[in-house]
């Protein structure tokens, strides 16, 4: 028994106190994937924001091309082409996001209805405000970089933890959930 006892007690004290190390692959990558980020958000932020104002301008000319009077006549057909290039910016802009963030974002791209079958003006506000919350997001993400890189290169591991849970906690505000991924902690 006080053998017993006694290799516990040499194992207790000689055990080193785990320690949070430098991860330098980590550091690196944070490093690396910043100029992706940034890209995909700026890229996305004048998509939306272009995208939102395509978008008005389909919708102020469906007024005339497509109202009950002139909608048998003209079938829309500018206001709907004007529409489809707003859809198709915002879906190239937002794929790019999408792409250089490595992120599937829930709600992106958006929809075919947002641009060709909602009323005039519904959700193009809304369009960019998410573009010009992307560019927040890219200017976040450019401060937040080379920040993990110091803090993992350096063992500052939670310091790094409490970054990444804001820049998670910013994208899911502006962009929403990845795929499959839970709201923002409130």
């Amino acid at each position: 028994m006080l053998r017993s006892l006694g290799v516990v007690c040499l194992l207790l004290f000689s055990a080193r106190a785990a320690q949070a190390g430098p991860e330098p692959r980590t550091a690196l990558w944070a490093l690396a994937s910043t100029p992706f980020r940034v890209g995909g958000d700026l890229i996305g932020a004048g998509g939306l924001v272009t995208a939102s104002a395509v978008g008005l301008v389909g919708d102020g000319l469906s007024l005339i091309d497509a109202n009950r009077f002139t909608e048998p006549f003209l079938f829309g057909l500018v206001s709907g082409s004007v529409r489809r290039v707003g859809l198709g910016i915002s879906q190239l802009s937002t794929g790019a996001l999408e792409g250089l963030r490595a992120e599937d974002i829930e709600r992106l791209p958006e929809p075919r209805a947002a641009y060709l079958e909602n009323a005039p003006g519904v959700g193009r506000v809304d369009t960019g405000l998410i573009g010009l919350g992307s560019l927040r997001l890219g200017i976040e993400d450019l401060l937040a970089g080379p920040a993990l890189f110091v803090l993992h290169g350096t063992g500052a591991n939670g310091a790094a933890g409490a970054v990444e849970g804001f820049t998670r906690d910013e994208r899911i505000r502006v962009l929403g959930p990845r795929v499959g991924e839970g709201p923002a902690p409130q």
